[in-house]
């Protein structure tokens, strides 16, 4: 059974309508609450798991609750338990994953139609229901914290098929677009494994990542030296953060400068107007319009890097590139102008690049949105394994292209756009 199989199993007809009951709502809407935050809380735990400290975090917390999903329906019958278990819930959800709890509850609400505070106050609940069903998996399967966050990498396509109509705003809310096609589970110090006991020794215990841990495990003998630690490790922290904030900043500024006009450029370059001036300003595009970009010298990607006055940001349309339908499944034409990107990365070592998908061929339960992303990330991948580093390599599905503000009659896109956001 897997895992949404065995928390639908937890959240029995009874334990619905008891909150439906305590919370004067219809059965219907708070299942509809408890499907979303399912899904929301379980992306963001496979988010957490991708490092190493997230990892044993999840593993220890989950470890740390004292009742099985059996008995959540008794729990929710006697009033002190009852508390106990929200206040497990809101630590449990601070803990592991902090700072989330408003942007769950927004998109849940909106999702079900109803107020932001019933949602806030049901993610107390929801949260130990989740981590309860994650310890029933620790125990029937045996699970260390490298095979637990591998079990819920395995939930990835199961998770997209739960609530279809909210996979776009989850992808964007829990940040989870580049796990949709690649994850992998990070590796521990101690012989690259995790043992099942980890934390249970004194003096043995791996201390999870630092925001709302319980750290009385520590010596007593070490306060000082322990609270010089984190104090280190946070002024590291901001520091860092302070850092990669400013160069997201820079990337969001360039990103804003995406408009419609530049696809429309984008097009431009693979096919440009046939004008004498078009011909004598641009005569590498021309000669790309009519000679399949078999090499990284015949198309207009290189000719554009060749060009050191040219500044930085062009968008190109990634010619012959497509996949089978609602798949990620590249066509055998596309192996072509990939390698060639590839060796034109290797060539300039120091371009940076954006790849920009569009999809409108999903079929349900995937959405175009979840498609785009899984193709860009697709392709990412290749070029990775061709030896590009991945920081210079980053990736976004745009779903349909179509937004409110498109102009009216747009048609979807199916297309991939390559951005070089450094030369």
């Amino acid at each position: 059974m897997n895992f949404f199989a065995s928390l639908k199993e937890a959240l029995t007809e009874g334990v619905i309508s008891q909150i439906a009951a305590q919370k004067l709502e219809k059965p219907e809407k708070i299942q509809k609450i408890f499907d979303a935050l399912g899904v929301s809380l379980v992306g963001g735990l496979i988010k957490r798991v991708t490092t190493e400290s997230g990892m044993k975090l999840v593993y220890n917390q989950a470890q740390k609750i004292e009742f099985g999903p059996q008995n959540i329906e008794g729990i929710l019958k006697n009033e002190a338990e009852f508390e106990k278990l929200k206040a497990v819930g809101e630590k449990d959800l601070n803990t592991v994953l902090p700072g989330l709890k408003s942007a769950i509850s927004s998109m849940v609400s909106k999702y079900a139609g109803t107020q932001n505070s019933l949602v806030a106050s049901l993610c107390g609940v929801a949260m130990p229901i989740v981590m309860s069903v994650i310890k029933q998996k620790i125990t029937e399967k045996k699970l260390d914290a490298e095979s637990l966050a591998a079990y819920l990498g395995d939930q990835r396509e199961e998770m997209l098929t739960i609530l279809p109509d909210l996979n776009d705003k989850l992808i964007e809310t829990m940040g989870i677009q580049y796990l949709l096609q690649n994850f992998s589970v990070p590796r521990t110090e101690e012989s690259g494994v995790v043992s099942r006991g980890a934390g249970t020794e004194k003096g043995s215990a791996s201390q999870p990542f630092l925001v709302g841990v319980d750290m009385q495990q520590q010596a007593d003998y070490q306060p000082y030296l322990k609270w010089f630690g984190i104090g280190a490790l946070v002024i590291g922290a901001i520091a860092v953060g302070v850092y990669f904030w400013n160069q997201r900043q820079t990337a969001l500024e360039n990103s804003a400068s995406e408009t419609d006009s530049t696809m429309i450029e984008a097009r431009t370059i693979q096919e440009p107007p046939v004008t004498q001036d078009s011909v004598v300003k641009d005569t590498t595009t021309a000669v790309a319009a009519t000679t399949p970009p078999a090499t990284a010298t015949a198309n207009p990607m290189s000719a554009y890097l060749e060009n050191a006055t040219a500044p930085a940001g062009k968008v190109f349309k990634f010619d012959n590139v497509d996949f089978e339908d609602n798949t990620t499944q590249l066509k055998a034409e596309a192996n072509a102008p990939i390698a060639a990107l590839a060796d034109l990365l290797k060539k300039y070592p120091n371009a940076q690049v954006k790849l920009v998908g569009y999809a409108n061929d999903a079929k349900q339960p995937v959405t175009n949105k979840v498609l785009s992303v899984k193709r860009v990330f697709a392709i990412k991948d290749i070029l990775i394994k061709s030896g590009i580093s991945y920081i210079r390599i980053d990736a976004e599905g745009r779903g349909t292209g179509i937004s409110k503000d498109s102009a009216p009659g747009q048609k979807p896109l199916r297309e991939i756009y390559v951005r070089f956001v450094k030369k």
